[in-house]
């Protein structure tokens, strides 16, 4: 397999992807060359920047170094994007903790945009004696941003957070407490705050509102099984839900302050094999006369769980709680057996006609042998009492550069039903290992119109990174789709030999081979 050839610059390194193993013309999954900057108005489709973790001043002997893990990427509509990641610290800040959260605005073109936060960068401050950490985000009106995360308290305990971040990289100070809206529970929580989505809820009102749907790890404590914890956060002024039964079926209350809310928590009926969960992501879809809310789980090992939860109308009265008209106790399992762990990280609403019918979801994640090696991507649809799976990996036959293992960390849904998953395939080791994306057709079916990785695997394309003139590999941690229909994707980029210092990578590739749809697909 033809890897690429790279022309570095002193903090920014970019790529050319050059040949495939694939005698056929290239499908879609190309990069798109009108991103990125090679220098001299010529552009690779990719770029890649760094968050200097060492402060020059306070360490004049210390190189600079450049420790970033992107977790999410958010496409505008005027072509621009927005990375959130968590960057090691100190970062020019006089703080010592583990990492901050980090937000950059990348221009259409792909260079970063020095108009945003300080220098193109926004970063987020709790405190001296504070860890903090993001985990999720989504994008609201006026190219405001909502960030969920987790605060680790002196005492060892924690707490679910969310900020809000204006269109100009600054703190919303209208948001909580002047931008940021902790969930302090009493005693000594656990709590981690995992993932969100701004969903339409109608609870009784003549018209239903826009509210954040806020989810996490939730332990009463420092040890033993987290539960699941849901919350309905206002994207407004972050005042949390707590006038009715709907929001939740456990009353809390915010440490030091007078104010109560109500929080969705489930304790029973998620690993089916009583393990410690993780919260790995949710969307929200209409359903009749009320919203579904599925919950994407980790931790179960051989299992990956769905949980179904619904606001809308129990038996007369408004509610929020398990979706009865899910099977298994209104969970969907996906399992191949003991001999393998199997592991959903992302999930999405994907609507079809036919006998899944239109609440029909799809989950990606992996499946690997029960010690975690050899994983392969993993896609479900899913309905209401069915599930069937796919399974893909980025082995190219007879090649000698290629390992088995591949995952997915995302998935995305295009209007035409296609499916994308993204996240990384074994080059070498799965130590490390390149951006990989894979499209399937409805029924997830490998789509023969993508990518250009190899003649025997279809749908399949794979994405290496050069950081100082020499191979790097790096991730696709989260997608988005532009206004134009293209993708964009990101994730971290090895930038040293060792594999320890980490970029921040962004690349944009086209989804039509022989045209670009503008506003959207045809």
């Amino acid at each position: 397999m033809a890897r690429s050839t790279a022309i570095s610059f002193p903090t920014l390194s970019f790529t050319l992807l050059l040949a495939v193993n694939c005698a056929c013309a290239w499908a879609a999954g190309e990069l798109d060359t009108s991103f990125g900057d090679l220098g001299a108005g010529e552009r690779s489709g990719m770029m890649s920047f760094p968050i200097i973790s060492v402060d020059p001043l306070a360490t004049p002997d210390v190189p600079p170094w450049s420790q970033v893990s992107p977790f999410k990427i958010l496409a505008l509509s005027d072509g621009r994007s927005l990375v959130l990641a968590n960057a090691a610290t100190p970062y020019d800040l006089p703080i010592s903790t583990s990492s901050v959260i980090t937000v950059v605005r990348i221009d259409a073109n792909g260079e970063l945009d020095a108009s945003y936060g300080f220098g193109g960068r926004a970063v987020i401050f709790v405190g001296e004696d504070f860890d903090w950490r993001g985990s999720d985000a989504v994008l609201l009106t006026g190219d405001a941003v909502a960030i969920i995360g987790t605060i680790d308290n002196p005492d060892n305990s924690s707490d679910m957070a969310v900020w809000k971040i204006t269109s100009n990289g600054e703190l919303d100070n209208s948001f909580g407490n002047a931008g940021l809206r902790r969930l302090r529970r009493g005693g000594m929580p656990s709590d981690e705050g995992k993932a969100l989505t701004l969903a339409s809820v109608n609870l009784g009102a003549a018209e239903p509102f826009k509210v954040l749907v806020v989810t996490g790890n939730v332990r009463d404590g420092l040890s033993g099984n987290h539960s699941l914890g849901a919350m309905l956060v206002s994207p407004f002024n972050g005042g949390i839900c707590g006038f009715s039964t709907a929001c939740g079926n456990v009353v809390g209350g915010d440490v030091g302050l007078p104010t109560e809310w109500r929080m969705l928590r489930i304790v029973s009926d998620l690993c089916p094999n009583g393990a410690d969960i993780d919260v790995a992501d949710l969307t929200a879809f209409p359903a009749g006369t009320g919203t579904n809310i599925p919950i994407v789980l980790r931790g179960c090992g051989d299992t990956a769980v769905v949980k179904h939860t619904k606001i809308g109308n129990f038996g007369g009265s408004l509610a929020w709680g398990s979706n009865a008209a899910y099977s298994n106790n209104a969970r969907s399992l996906i399992s191949f057996g003991p001999s393998f762990k199997t592991v959903a990280n992302a999930i999405a609403f994907a609507p079809v006609e036919g006998a899944l019918g239109t609440e029909s979801l799809v989950i990606a994640g992996y499946r690997a042998n029960a010690d975690g090696s050899q994983p392969v991507m993993l896609a479900a649809r899913l309905d209401r009492t069915s599930a069937f799976t796919a399974t893909y990996d980025l082995q190219i036959p007879g090649s000698p550069f290629v390992s088995s293992g591949a995952y997915a960390d995302s998935v995305l849904v295009q209007p035409d039903g296609r499916v994308l998953l993204g996240g990384g395939y074994a080059y070498s080791t799965f130590t490390y290992g390149d951006a990989a994306i894979l499209r399937m057709t409805p029924d997830l079916g490998a789509d023969a119109s993508f990518g250009g990785l190899s003649a025997s695997l279809p749908g399949r394309n794979g994405y290496g990174h050069f950081g100082n003139g020499s191979d790097r590999d790096n991730r696709a941690s989260s997608m988005a789709f532009t206004a134009d229909g293209k993708l964009v994707f990101a994730g971290y980029m090895y930038d040293s030999d060792d594999g320890a210092s980490r970029y921040g990578s962004v690349m944009r590739v086209t989804l039509q081979s022989d045209r670009i749809y503008y506003n959207g697909f045809d």
